[in-house]
């Protein structure tokens, strides 16, 4: 199951969790337990049994019917392009290309790292089945052929480990695993990855520095049979034209070596370093450690030349290695020569330096723990994962199935198997073209002009479409939604931020249209450096800020109560929403108007933002949803831009166009989470921590406009679930030089929470009181189940002996460091939204199909509604189908967000299925015996009775607003010497009444709490101070949680005996209320941060940390002074 969980380095998903997933593979691994492997056929067996006729296969497998085609070279316009089978080929290739520049090529995996990379090369040499260079050779000595792919290595490398000489290799072996992910692993190879950081050297090669470090060398042919032994020093400044890395050879070690390599990345896998290292010492013996051979100490992440810290490993010569006064003095020397350069994409120089000192101390630390003080020894060690574990709490009933039966949902089969059809993949129309956009790469000033003619003079490209292009208002923020400001869909002159849309290129492929969108010159006038943030706005009072919420007039009688007063400030960072299908639309012109295929969560402002962009009636516009690859919110109103834009195109042109944004212009051009800055006064009794009064004045950035400002929800639920008369909050909604910021999962509402407790934890620290009890005491005694609920998770999660346990583990480490942290939630659900569902009965066999107002985006919502619609007209579930939405079932409808969706579109739908049921019921009273739904359907259709059905959820009917109670504990792990961190378990507890759809449900909470994992732990967002763009656009530099981020046991509990009586069927909504605490992790971890902060001398009852709380940011949070390096 392990090497299970290991594969998944190379997949990210943002909707399940990942838990599931791991789940569903680990139960056909050989070592799965007995209750995983029951829940899924033995892989073996896959093939005997036919799926569909339930009987033997009568199929079987055969030889290819054709030969393989052997392709020498293909001419294409980029470049020519060879495929060589030996040496003696290669060479031949190159010798013919004289002074023409070339690139030898395994697998490609350069240009996931560097986009231009393959572009300067004329011609490209595939040489992957090259034997001569893929050959493992154990005689004489051990080498590795340069072309071997690391996966290979890995393997090679475990296998030689267990030979006298090389048992360092397993350290190799242990840290490519940390290289890329698995499928990069599996084609990328040793000489392509070397080649890299030949070529380019800020490439943080980690093979590199491991080779490095053990002195390895290259074989370099000048021809098939002459070559050349190259260290790898001597390799980065060699010019290899003609020439041709053959293999690596490795030495061997004695005893007396001593070697180990670190990686401080970001998240467990799939990150490119911070600091990567590598340590070779040999010593004269193990009682005195006097190193007597030159040491290698080599490191990436410090700046492009540097490579050996050559003044440490001379001053180490000579020494004995343990002494105290060597250990102090190779840190100062090592500190001395570390000068790490400061991009802007990159972790701060002070961090880098700071780490790269630290992973040399823990290699100290590990050479020998018996001559390490006791409380020092866990510094050497890395943090250990565990496998992953989960475990989900919940009751059903099956007398009501198939409601409240927890099933896979019914698009389950179709995902897994490719099959699920995304607006993308939407058939090809025949003419059909694509569009990019073109947009400002400055976030200030007017634009004075814009040159299309070379991008239009370029083969393939048809128009380009521009502000002055638009027949109607161009304006996707239309007031007549409510929208307080006009948002362009092409900039008309006055730039508003970095990533505006100015034009639309259109083309015969998405790759010409992309091309062409690159070569439109756009020229700016009046340019300023931007305001990016809140912070920048508010140093001068001016137009940029706007009072959402006033504040409340405080109470002298609250003041007077207050015990002690403090003040603080909660700053928090944007987020992405990365979703994995970016901004999609297609158009296609029909006889009566447009069909409109477009990944949105809104279709009604889709379809009235094009209407008024083309000034063409709303009705002549036909839109088709069938699901999205996840929302989160970015797909509620910037789907519209996408959708005007690729409509004008192919309005103008008559033919069908489609709009398929890449990551990184999705990422530019759109609006994210909104960042916050809140400021407060607390007043508490000084011996309960009972809050007397709060003054908080909270600042949103909002981008250039504050069209999707949360503000009314953040004081809403910054009372969450405490006594909150005398919280008393401003909100200013705060406009900066970038994009409107956009609803992203729990808007608002997460950040609410967030700022109460973090009060609550300033309160606990200040008090120095246990902060779950001053939570408590905060909290109303009548009509409240949190004390209970968190007396029965306490219970169930065995929190009170972890606790004691996490104090212990921190009395007796120095550089680990564990935490625990309790957060409690009341949500207040609000019953909102207008919701249409079409309920139709088909009379040749009973058949129901449903097409409604909500739009499926990965949360279930057509699992629900199908499990509903069952239920109310009991028949199986089998006999559902639900249709994709569209515009005409479902005019005027409301937006699906906010978690509402669900909920509201499943009562529809049971409302639509009651109404048949009267229908029904009457031709079944006439009919004799107990006739089957088939029969009563076919009588009822003799009858001439409609077998169709409609309704229009709206607020005010059965359904009413209700709470969602909550709490989670977490415990995580923290490595201070490198800032690195886990989450070794959460126990987290949900009221979800009675669930509709409990595996749905517990996909929702655990999506959710992951998605908050990241918002607070890792997922950061940088710009270029001058410009304002947006600077890490990839997920090469932006990283969300992966699947060994996730908590290690993660453990999920239905509150029990909790139906709801103002929901449907006695239902709670689940998709966003879990992210809102989420930001237990990071009290967790500040909870282990203040025992290392202790242990360095700081006396601060509480302190601000920078968010996300990422690996740079505990790093130095933690105090960790190198002076504090020693080993007793």
């Amino acid at each position: 199951m392990a090497e299970v969980e290991n594969s998944f380095g190379g997949n990210i998903c943002r909707c399940t969790g990942y838990r599931s997933i791991l789940d569903a593979f680990k139960a056909l691994a050989s070592d799965a337990t007995p209750l995983m492997k029951q829940q899924c056929a033995d892989i073996e067996d896959l093939n005997k049994i036919c799926s569909k006729t339930g009987k033997a296969c009568s199929g079987s497998c055969k030889k290819d019917a054709f030969e393989e085609v052997k392709v020498k070279s293909v001419k294409v316009p980029a470049a020519n392009w060879y495929k060589v089978a030996s040496l003696d080929e290669l060479f031949s290739v190159i010798g013919s290309l004289g002074a023409t520049s070339y690139q030898l090529s395994a697998g490609n995996t350069a240009e996931g790292v560097y986009r231009h990379y393959n572009r300067q090369f004329d011609a490209r040499i595939d040489v992957k089945d090259v034997p001569e260079l893929r050959t493992i050779s154990t005689t004489g000595g051990y080498t590795v052929g340069a072309n071997v792919t690391l996966t290979e290595a890995i393997a090679t490398f475990r296998t030689q480990a267990n030979t006298a000489g090389f048992e360092y290799l397993a350290k190799l072996a242990e840290h490519l695993d940390l290289v890329a992910n698995t499928p990069v692993r599996n084609v990328g190879t040793l000489a392509g990855n070397l080649m890299l950081k030949k070529d380019e050297p800020g490439f943080p090669s980690d093979i590199f520095v491991i080779l490095e470090a053990v002195g390895a060398t290259l074989n370099i042919l000048s021809n098939p049979t002459t070559s050349e032994n190259v260290n790898l020093i001597d390799f980065l400044g060699k010019d290899l034209k003609g020439k041709v890395i053959q293999n690596i050879e490795f030495p061997t070690f004695d005893n007396n070596h001593h070697f180990r390599t670190f990686k401080v990345m970001p998240r467990k896998q799939n990150a490119h370093a911070y600091v990567s290292a590598g340590f070779r010492v040999h010593v004269s013996d193990t009682t005195n450690w006097t190193v007597d051979q030159q040491p290698r100490i080599v490191y990436c992440g410090i700046n492009p030349n540097f490579h050996h810290a050559t003044n440490t490993e001379s001053y180490l010569m000579g020494k004995n290695l343990l002494d105290p006064a060597t250990v102090q003095g190779a840190i100062s020397t090592l500190a001395a020569e570390l000068q790490p350069d400061n991009q802007l994409i990159d972790a701060s120089p002070e961090f880098r330096k700071q780490v790269a000192q630290g992973v040399f101390y823990k290699f100290l630390l590990g050479l020998d723990p018996t001559r390490v003080a006791a409380n020092k020894r866990s510094g050497a060690d890395n943090l250990i994962r565990p496998l992953s574990s989960g475990k989900q709490d919940f009751e059903t009933n099956p007398n009501v199935y198939p409601l409240n039966e927890p099933i896979p949902k019914l698009e389950a089969y179709a995902q897994t198997a490719g099959e699920a059809e995304y607006t993308n993949d939407i058939h090809e129309r025949p003419g059909e073209l694509h569009g990019a956009f073109v947009f400002t790469k400055q976030a200030t000033g007017t634009i004075a002009s814009i040159d299309a003619s070379t991008a239009l003079a370029t083969e393939g490209v048809v128009a380009f479409f521009q502000a002055s292009d638009v027949p109607g208002s161009n304006n996707f923020a239309p007031p007549s939604m409510f929208f307080p400001e006009v948002e362009e869909v092409f900039c008309s002159g006055k730039v508003e931020y970095a990533g505006q849309v100015v034009g639309l290129i259109v083309a015969t492929s998405r790759t010409t249209a992309i091309l062409g969108a690159g070569l439109v010159s756009i020229t700016y006038a009046k340019t300023e450096k931007p305001v990016l943030s809140v912070k920048d706005v508010t140093k001068v009072v001016n137009d940029r800020m706007k009072v959402v919420k006033k504040k409340d007039e405080l109470k002298e009688k609250d003041r007077v109560k207050a015990g002690i007063v403090f003040n603080g400030t909660f700053e928090i960072g944007s987020q992405y929403h990365m979703h994995m299908e970016t901004q999609t639309c297609l158009v296609v012109p029909t006889e009566d108007g447009l069909d409109v295929y477009s990944a949105t969560q809104w279709m009604d402002h889709v379809q009235q933002v094009i209407a008024e962009f083309l000034n063409i009636k709303e009705s002549s516009i036909n839109i088709t949803v069938r699901r999205l690859g996840g929302g989160y919110g970015g797909k509620i109103t910037r789907p519209a831009l996408v959708a005007a834009a690729c409509a004008l195109a192919a309005d103008k042109l008559g033919k069908p166009v489609r709009i398929v944004m890449s990551l990184g212009s999705n990422m530019e051009v759109f609006g994210k989470r909104f960042p916050y800055v809140n400021n407060y006064e607390v007043g508490v009794d000084d011996v309960t921590g009972k809050i007397a009064y709060i003054n908080s004045k909270c600042q949103m950035d909002c981008g250039y406009t504050v069209n999707e400002s949360p503000g009314y929800d953040v004081p809403k639920f910054f009372q969450n679930c405490y006594e909150s008369s005398t919280f008393n909050m401003e909100v200013e909604a705060i406009k900066t030089d970038k994009a409107t910021n956009a609803a992203c999962r729990g808007p608002g509402t997460t950040e609410g929470v967030a700022f109460i407790e973090e009060i609550m934890e300033h309160v606990a620290r200040v008090l120095k009181m246990d902060p779950l009890q001053v939570r408590l005491n905060n909290m109303p005694q009548l009509d409240n189940p949190l004390p209970a609920m968190i007396e029965d998770l306490k219970t169930s999660a065995d929190y009170d002996n972890r606790k004691a346990n996490v104090q212990a583990f921190n009395a007796a480490n120095r550089w680990k460091k564990r935490g625990m942290a309790i957060v409690p939630m009341q949500y207040r659900f609000p019953c909102a939204g207008n919701f249409s569902a079409m309920v139709s009965i088909y009379h040749g066999d009973g058949s129901v199909a449903i097409s409604h107002g909500g739009i499926e985006m990965g949360q279930g919502l057509n699992t629900k509604v199908a499990q509903v619609a069952a239920h109310t007209l009991k028949i199986p579930l089998s006999k559902i189908s639900v249709k994709p939405s569209n515009n005409v079932v479902a005019n005027n409808g409301m937006v699906t967000g906010g978690s509402i969706g669900s909920e509201n579109v499943s009562y529809a739908a049971m409302k639509s299925c009651q109404k048949l049921l009267e229908r029904l019921d009457a031709v079944r009273q006439g009919m004799e015996g107990d006739p089957t739904w088939e029969q009563v359907v076919a009588e009822a259709y003799a009858q001439t009775v409609e077998l169709n059905a409609t309704h229009m959820f709206t607020p005010g009917q059965e359904l009413s607003e209700y709470n969602i109670w909550g709490a989670t504990i977490a415990e995580v792990e923290v490595d201070i010497l490198t800032g690195e961190r886990q989450v070794l378990r959460v126990d987290l507890i949900e009221d979800v009444g009675q669930s509709l759809s409990p595996w749905v449900d517990v996909g929702q909470i655990e999506g959710a709490f992951v998605m908050g994992m990241g918002y607070w732990l890792s997922e950061e967002l940088k710009y270029d101070p001058d410009s304002g763009r947006l600077l890490n656009t990839r997920t090469w530099n932006y990283k969300v949680p992966g699947a060994k981020d996730i908590p290690a046991d993660f453990r999920i509990n239905f509150r029990k005996n909790a139906a709801n009586p103002n929901g449907l069927y006695n239902s709670k909504a689940t998709g966003e209320p879990a992210l809102n605490m989420t930001i237990v992790c990071y009290f967790a971890l500040r909870d282990a941060l203040d025992s290392a902060r202790k242990d360095a001398g700081s006396t601060e009852d509480y302190y601000e940390i920078k968010l996300p709380a990422t690996v740079e940011t505990i790093a130095v949070s933690s105090l960790t002074d190198p002076s504090q390096f020693t080993l007793e």
